[in-house]
């Protein structure tokens, strides 16, 4: 018990220390584990872009399906006052987007984006959706028009607020589907 409250102390030590720095992003790799306690609060800046994840499939007959949003709109209910659990996770994956959104604005010239963790993540949350995943209940594409991919892509598009069309952020290489 004693070496866990020693740990929480030296969390928190070490969240005192960060926050006294007059950076704005946390830096290093150590600090970046700490990133997952806190949620993304770039929202409080103003309207602008929002970075959003969209896939799309090939089947193995080689066509490509059209570009899906792995976000849908899931309707509300009065029970989600309460209990939403599908939102709440819904809500962590664009959280997750827009902290890859965020590294790819803030990676170096000589870096490479497939070594950050963020993007390793989305990876994953890309082929979740290709490979039908879900929410509960809720699939991460709303109806997606391919059946048994082999390969996958996916694109982070910033969709400006109030303005038409969307600017491609990032689009990942081809991969191929877990067999």
């Amino acid at each position: 018990m004693e070496f866990i409250a020693l740990l929480i102390v030296a969390y928190f030590a070490l969240l005192v220390l960060a926050l006294r720095k007059r950076q704005r992003t946390f830096k290093g790799p150590w600090l970046f584990l700490l990133r997952a306690f806190f949620p993304n609060w770039q929202f409080f800046h103003g309207l602008g872009s929002s970075p959003r994840l969209w896939v799309r499939a090939q089947d193995r007959a080689g066509q490509w399906s059209s570009w899906h949003p792995v976000y849908p709109r899931l309707p509300r209910q009065g029970t989600h006052l309460f209990h939403n659990p599908a939102v709440n996770l819904a809500l962590s994956h664009q959280n997750l987007v827009e902290h890859l959104a965020t590294d790819i604005h803030d990676l170096k010239e000589d870096a490479d984006i497939r070594d950050c963790v963020s993007y390793q993540l989305v990876t994953r949350l890309a082929r979740d959706a290709v490979e039908n995943g879900h929410w509960g209940d809720v699939a991460l594409v709303d109806a997606p028009t391919w059946s048994t991919p082999c390969a996958f892509q996916f694109e982070v598009r910033l969709l400006r607020l109030g303005q038409p069309g969307d600017e491609q952020l990032l689009l990942s290489p081809i991969m191929a589907v877990r067999s």
